[in-house]
């Protein structure tokens, strides 16, 4: 149950990680449609026309956009709040069911510690080093042929 409760808070957090780049990205697309479209309908769509009076699309976008941007954001701000919420009640839950395979790993590594342990100790110890041979030189070699 442990590793199930933990993998829906991992879950939780990529969705509000995902909500909120999703969010940010309509933000900055409509805030781009507010500053390009109009000009770009005046340039192509409305080219070669007279225009006595702005026309009502070039009044709507920008308020279209915006308000399609900030209620992007906002519907995941909520969401996020919600799943905030889940998250904590889940690790409220973990805690008070407490892990049942803690008890395993903590012998696991109360062994690996006591063979660490020992491991130094040995190491510790000095060990009488062999002499190392002597080499030999030229005149070494010419009193042994003698």
């Amino acid at each position: 149950m442990y590793t199930d409760l933990s993998f829906k808070v991992s879950q939780l957090r990529a969705k509000n990680q995902n909500a909120m780049l999703t969010a940010i990205a309509v933000l900055i697309a409509s805030l781009f449609a507010i500053a390009l479209l109009p000009s770009l309908l005046i340039q192509y769509l409305y080219a070669g026309q007279q225009l006595f009076k702005q026309p009502v699309l070039l009044e709507y976008i920008p308020v279209v956009s915006f308000v399609l941007g900030m209620g992007s954001f906002l519907v995941a701000i909520v969401g996020n709040m919600f799943r905030a919420k889940r998250i904590k009640f889940l690790e409220n839950q973990i805690e008070a069911e407490g892990c049942c395979c803690c008890s395993e790993d903590d012998e696991v590594l109360a062994e690996l510690e006591s063979l660490a342990d020992a491991l130094v100790k040995e190491e510790k110890t000095p060990k009488k080093k062999k002499a190392a041979p002597k080499k030999k030189t030229a005149k070494t070699k010419a009193k042994a042929k003698k």
